[in-house]
């Protein structure tokens, strides 16, 4: 059976991102230790890989990997949609249920996935090759590697790269993974309907996305705080995207 198109998309406007957040940071609140522990998860991940790239004498990429948390972020969010339904439902929430949510998600959010995985390929070699023509040498030091100039040219250009493959990442997905998860949509539909959403509500979008880089980029030079703020994002990005796409009565 196919998911009927999805309704048009209303227009996102700035004043919705402070409820949403406040929205959010409710839910986040009645359901602390599941919310807490699945961003602690992330947060452990994130803390292991900055240490290889300082023990294997890469810390300069760590910008890099910061960055490319924000390709794969729009999946790693997708296993607390379940939770949120269950709260605003009024249910319980627990592990159970994240693990239920993402065994029950459409091919067409895997195919979302494969693709933020293949953008982090991309993203990931290119800045590689870029470390190795702009660097080209180990510094195992997070301090001298994020700090000293000699590095800031590498850092300026890999940046305006990442930031391209992002905002293509953000553009793609922000609408159609809640969409497809919802199956509201198909997956090219929802991914029109995403694209649509965006270039209709684009300032209060570009704010929503700075404003998630932020938070993200924060989160990733001290990772204990993504444990807070994952789920945080989460709850509020879907608060958002219901305002965009309100449910059907």
């Amino acid at each position: 059976m196919h998911a009927a198109p999805p309704p048009a998309p209303e227009v996102l406007r700035l004043r919705a991102l402070a409820p949403a957040l406040a929205a959010g940071w409710q839910l986040l609140k009645r359901a602390p230790a599941l919310s807490l522990t699945y961003g602690a998860l992330f947060g452990a991940g994130g803390s292991l890989m900055f240490w290889a790239l300082g023990a294997s004498g890469f810390a300069p990429l760590a910008l890099a990997l910061g960055g490319g948390f924000m390709l794969i972020g729009p999946l790693a969010v997708a296993g607390l949609a379940g939770v949120r339904d269950a709260l605003n439902a009024g249910r319980r929430a627990d592990a159970a249920l994240v693990w239920a949510t993402l065994r029950a998600a459409p091919r067409s959010l895997w195919v979302l996935g494969l693709f933020c995985m293949l953008i982090l390929f991309i993203w990931m070699s290119d800045a590689g090759t870029l470390y190795g023509f702009m660097v080209g040498e180990r510094v195992h030091d997070f301090g001298e590697a994020l700090t000293a100039w000699r590095f800031a040219p590498f850092h300026v250009f890999s940046a305006v790269m990442g930031a391209f493959l992002a905002s293509v990442v953000y553009v793609v997905t922000v609408h159609s993974v809640p969409l497809v998860a919802a199956r509201r949509a198909n997956l090219v539909g929802a991914v029109v309907a995403s694209v649509r959403a965006v270039f209709r509500g684009l300032p209060a979008h570009l704010a929503w996305g700075v404003l998630l880089a932020a938070c993200v980029f924060a989160s990733l030079l001290f990772p204990p705080l993504l444990a807070p703020v994952l789920p945080l994002l989460a709850y509020a990005g879907a608060a958002l995207h219901e305002t965009v796409f309100p449910p059907a009565n």
